[in-house]
């Protein structure tokens, strides 16, 4: 098998609180250089796994919303909200940074009727 390490995708957050994580030590898988200090973690891999996954589908179509629904079990209004909310999380001015639907509330977007059942579950499985 070798000594070859499983690698873990940087986390958009905290798993235990989502609050922001700090990455403290990069390494060089060439040279075994290491480097300590604090780096920040921007762009994607700032944003949730399930916003992730949502984007390297969305581009995989070319943005083309029929394919994203169809691929993704989802509908139009929640391809829409997670557009928003993603650029919210990208933008660099934004004052506050939007954090992930919690349960509650995609419970909540069930019983207004602003989601389905169906696109509150996908969003809910691909969570890590």
């Amino acid at each position: 098998m070798g000594n070859k390490k499983q690698q873990l995708n940087l986390p958009g957050g905290c798993p235990l609180c989502g609050e922001i994580i700090e990455v403290t030590q990069i390494r060089c898988t060439g040279c075994g250089s290491e480097i300590k200090g604090s780096f920040k973690a921007e762009g994607m891999s700032t944003l949730p796994a399930e916003y992730q996954k949502f984007i390297v589908v969305f581009l995989r179509h070319r943005g083309n919303i029929k394919a994203v629904e169809k691929e993704l079990g989802i509908s139009y209004p929640t391809i829409n909200k997670m557009l928003d909310s993603i650029n919210t999380m990208l933008d660099a001015n934004a004052t506050t940074k939007e954090k992930p639907l919690t349960r509650k509330e995609i419970l909540d977007s069930i019983e207004r009727g602003e989601m389905s059942v169906k696109d509150a579950t996908f969003i809910l499985k691909t969570r890590k």
